[in-house]
């Protein structure tokens, strides 16, 4: 095949990822050059979201292309059946060899293993989807970056998690400090992150005259929050913006967070010095993270694959640093459901929007609608989210989304389970640019309204005033039709052609 002919794919996921910690998205303090530098090239989504949180729900409806009334996926750990049916398998049945690094937070359906695997009794999601080539497994750590470390002369004590992770804080202690106000103990050009990003490049190298598609997973920004010299310094904890948060929220009345254990309640980072310093941290690993980045660009410029690789940039879920006095990313604010996005499709055919910011609604599940139309490949039967390629292409007649959903289980998070049904433990969301909805599965839970293009801080929830009633209701039948519509219908379809 030709290069002019070949169609790469670099599909790069990060963790907790907030889209306002990026230059382009107007931030003035963080240092993304060359992330900055790719939404020039490309497409910035600056209205993207994701459509569940944690991690492992997320991560499953970008893989599957479906919501997580779809996977089942509900939790960290939860298993996902039918695992065949995402996008590497997919592609791989259609010619391609999809590849991934990093990791994938995949618990495989028990009922696939054999008697006696012990993961048929007990919780584990360090597997990989079924159509992936693992390049390299590396989540916190790996084994081969501690034996790379240990060739570079690392003392062999220091090669474990709990000292890799642990800042050089002095003898005398961290002072007034945070220990994450100190550097790691590793060198900016050893950390995990850059390791991750060698074993991308050799890959990338040895695939060089074939075409190739890489899933590289980074845990950056993700904690534990730990930055190496210079980053660790970077950015000055004064500098860093105050949370989106009220003095009220500190009080925790709220009618459902407020049922939550306390690392999941409005108890986080309540101090001005914590949350100032773990924003300068957050910000100095963002950094970093371009860097690693940028190597993987001057790569593909370097090795004339830069005009033949479609390169998707985006997060599983974003953060709250603070925000609503929360930290992590659970509930159903704007901090933790929104994503970056940034996808450049080096074709003349996306020269139009190059460089261009949309304002439309994009879900996550429609990344890998949107891979499968850059390599000609029809859309997977069981995807439910749709190609941006239309718009990255200009073509403005090209459907898009009013509204985005998300979804969220909070029963493992309660502090009392007791005469709670878990099934009911869930809240569902429906947001479009003005509105957003959250309507909970359980009765006697309240549901909320925010108007967030007059209160983007989410603070006055208008579900309950009467001047409102109707909105509500418009916004619970379109939550309705949305379920109907992404039920497993594949039976039905099925026996429709021969009824």
């Amino acid at each position: 095949m030709s290069k002019s002919a070949r169609k790469n794919v670099l599909w790069i996921t990060t963790d907790e990822f907030r889209p306002d910690c990026l230059g382009i998205a107007g931030n003035p303090l963080i240092q993304t050059p060359h992330l900055d530098a790719l939404a020039r090239e490309g497409v910035f989504m600056r209205n993207a979201f994701c459509q569940a949180s944690p991690c492992a729900p997320s991560r499953m409806s970008l893989f599957t292309g479906r919501y997580m009334c779809s996977t089942g996926v509900v939790d960290n750990m939860t298993p996902l059946v039918d695992a065949e049916d995402n996008i590497a398998a997919y592609l791989r049945s259609r010619g391609h060899a999809p590849a991934i690094l990093g990791y994938n937070d995949y618990a495989r359906d028990p009922r696939t293993l054999p008697e006696g695997h012990p993961h048929r009794s007990s919780l584990y999601y360090e597997y990989f989807l079924p159509g992936f080539d693992v390049v390299q497994k590396h989540e916190y750590d790996s084994p081969e970056w501690y034996d790379w470390l240990r060739s570079l002369g690392y003392p062999e004590a220091e090669l474990n998690r709990e000292t890799m992770y642990a800042t050089c804080v002095p003898e005398d202690g961290p002072g007034d400090h945070l220990p994450l106000h100190y550097p790691a103990r590793f060198k900016a050009e050893h950390s995990e992150a850059q390791f991750l990003t060698n074993k991308a490049l050799e890959y990338l190298e040895a695939r060089r005259d074939a075409p190739w598609f890489l899933s590289v997973n980074y845990l950056k920004p993700h904690g534990p929050y730990i930055c190496p010299a210079p980053y660790h310094e970077m950015y000055e904890p004064a500098s860093m913006p105050a949370p989106i948060r009220r003095p009220e929220e500190a009080e925790n009345h709220h009618p459902y967070i407020s049922r939550c254990r306390n690392d999941w309640a409005q108890t986080e980072l309540r101090e001005e010095r914590d949350w100032r310093e773990l924003r300068a941290c957050y910000y100095g690993m963002i950094t970093e993270l371009d860097a690693c980045i940028g190597r993987l660009m001057d790569y593909l410029k370097a090795s004339g694959q830069w005009d033949a690789t479609l390169i998707i940039f985006g997060a599983d879920h974003g953060s709250y640093l603070g925000d609503h006095y929360l930290a992590g990313k659970p509930h159903y604010f704007d901090a933790a459901m929104r994503v970056p996005l940034i996808i450049r499709d080096p074709r003349p055919e996306a020269d139009e929007t190059r460089g261009s910011i949309s304002d439309h609604c994009v879900e996550n599940v429609d990344i890998a609608p949107t891979v499968c139309a850059y390599l000609g490949v029809p859309s997977h039967e069981r995807f439910q989210g749709r190609s941006l390629m239309g718009r990255i292409h200009g073509h403005h007649e090209a459907a898009h989304r009013e509204e985005v959903f998300y979804e969220f289980y909070y029963y493992n998070l309660l502090r009392d389970t007791s005469n709670v049904r878990p099934e009911s433990c869930r809240l569902w969301v429906i947001r479009d640019r003005r509105y957003k909805y959250v309507q909970f599965g359980e009765e006697e839970m309240p549901s909320q309204l925010f108007d967030v293009e007059r209160d983007p801080g989410e603070f006055e929830n208008l579900a309950q005033r009467p001047e409102y009633a109707a909105l509500v209701a418009d916004c619970s039948q379109r939550l309705l039709r949305w379920r109907m519509r992404n039920e497993d219908d594949r039976m039905e379809r099925w026996a429709r052609q021969y009824r």
